[in-house]
């Protein structure tokens, strides 16, 4: 794979950085600092993308945000990616039906980027907004992981570090367990650390991997369902297969209030997954084995 040119990384690291907060405005330190590029190389970049309209600049706060050019793009990515649009009224209808917020989201490369929303965020909940970007590290991603070739898998998992023999084993049936319900199941386990990385809420705190890292990854991938238990949820989520039997998107149910009892758990997965079938038949999508 070709090394891109060092100027369009730093770009793509600004109008991520700002695609993850649009309602935020940047000053050139914020951004510096958030992006950790050097200022006189970042002044030139700004400069330069606000020039053609991808960001605008406030002269009087000095301080920078999205701008008109991207709506343009926006469009026209939407109209290249029909799985985004068929995914959000499914996604209207969750939220309506179960009183939960709904995300759609994709792999790309090393990272899940969100691309869609709905439900109310509530207070004191992990925040993720359209635009937003998580490394796709293990335990998060195993929607996107676990209808892959054997050796991807082997390769993602291995993202997990030196845990043990016991843990990775476990992760292996886990990841095996999506595969054969066709969703995954996460546990809010110790989430905090990933909650104030994604909150930014200061300096001082964690980068979003880190974040993922903090995660008590052995409790985190629920492997079986029992009926009889009750569970803290972070996630239920199922993948919506494009027409090569890849997955194109994760639909994930989030926003959890309190413990939730296997049978609820299982239907709402089945809720979930009737949803992400009609997605996958919406866009002449199919399983691999299809």
């Amino acid at each position: 794979m070709p090394r891109r040119a060092p100027a369009i990384e730093r770009s793509i690291a600004v109008l991520n950085l700002l695609a993850s907060r649009p309602g935020d405005r940047f000053s050139l330190s914020e951004i510096a600092r958030d992006t950790k590029l050097n200022k006189a190389t970042l002044h030139a970049i700004l400069w330069a993308l606000s020039d053609a309209g991808y960001l605008v600049r406030d002269p009087e706060a000095k301080t920078f945000g999205l701008g008109p050019a991207l709506v343009a793009l926006g469009s026209a990515a939407r109209q290249s990616q029909p799985a985004v649009d068929a995914a959000v009224p499914e996604l209207n209808a969750l939220s309506e039906d179960l009183g939960l917020d709904c995300v759609a989201s994709a792999a790309i490369g090393d990272e899940i980027v969100i691309l869609a929303r709905t439900g109310a965020p509530r207070p004191f909940e992990i925040t993720v907004l359209p635009g937003q970007r998580l490394p796709l590290l293990p335990p998060i991603g195993a929607v996107f992981v676990a209808w892959r070739a054997p050796k991807e898998i082997e390769t993602w998992l291995k993202r997990l570090g030196p845990i043990g023999k016991e843990a990775a084993d476990r992760f292996a049936r886990a990841m095996d367990a999506v595969r054969d319900r066709g969703y995954s199941v996460g546990l809010e386990g110790d989430a905090q650390l990933l909650l104030r990385a994604l909150r930014r809420e200061d300096d001082n705190g964690p980068t979003v991997e880190e974040g993922i890292k903090g995660l008590r990854k052995e409790d985190y991938a629920l492997i079986q369902v029992d009926p009889k238990a009750t569970y803290r949820l972070s996630h239920i989520g199922a993948p919506v297969f494009g027409p090569e039997g890849t997955v194109a998107l994760g639909l994930f149910l989030i926003g959890f209030q309190g413990p939730v009892d296997g049978k609820t758990v299982e239907r709402h997965a089945e809720r979930l997954l009737t949803a992400s079938e009609r997605v996958t038949k919406a866009i002449h999508g199919r399983p691999p084995s299809a």
